[in-house]
């Protein structure tokens, strides 16, 4: 497989030791940093993206951060550290401002699980055309599961014995229509650009 960036790594690995970093001190910098109605209605805009890198304990954050480094490890031909960083600000923006306008009940979240749905399916639609039948059957699996989540009775508490706390599931599915659109920004900035150099 041909890595589309060599250092795309490093921005990886400086991003996860900071999520590791906040995890680890979830108790003290999560009220400053998470999801929270009342604050960000107040001004306080940068919960917006530091929402996704906070977590409810440090079992909460090795988990989402084992599938950012696996998401990363087989998409690797795909990604670079400008569609790596892209992915955080656009994805973090748009899920936040989705669980503001349409879960008016949430009163606060935490947790990289929704952009980690982003980044999955971001990268599902970004090498389609490479594997289309794989790509397909994964991009099937991932749209089941979102489904089964939004069915009534979805038991959202199957992994509070390791996260302390329930699952958020609009989260994932807000995140997965996020991916969505950056493949679809992404793809049209890119060939906008390729066709400006070629005039």
């Amino acid at each position: 497989m041909v890595v589309r960036d060599q250092k795309l790594w490093r921005h990886v690995a400086v991003f996860a030791l900071a999520v590791l970093a906040l995890g680890v001190a979830h108790q003290w910098v999560n009220p400053w940093l998470r999801y929270d109605r009342a604050a960000l209605a107040a001004g306080q805009g940068w919960r917006l993206w530091s929402a996704h890198v906070s977590h409810l304990n440090t079992w909460h954050t090795v988990m989402n951060l084992a599938g950012l480094v696996l998401i990363v490890h087989f998409f690797r031909d795909l990604l670079d550290r400008y569609r790596f960083w892209s992915w955080l600000l656009f994805c973090g923006l748009f899920s936040s401002a989705a669980l503001y306008l349409l879960d008016p009940g949430l009163d606060w979240y935490v947790g990289l699980s929704g952009l980690l749905h982003a980044l999955l399916v971001f990268c599902l639609l970004l090498g389609w055309r490479g594997h289309p039948w794989l790509h397909s059957l994964v991009l099937a699996v991932v749209t089941g599961r979102l489904l089964v989540e939004q069915w009534p009775g979805y038991d959202v508490d199957y992994l509070r014995g390791w996260i302390g706390g329930s699952v958020y599931v609009n989260a994932h599915l807000y995140g997965a229509i996020s991916g969505v659109f950056l493949m679809m920004g992404v793809t049209g900035f890119e060939r906008s650009r390729i066709g400006h150099k070629e005039r």
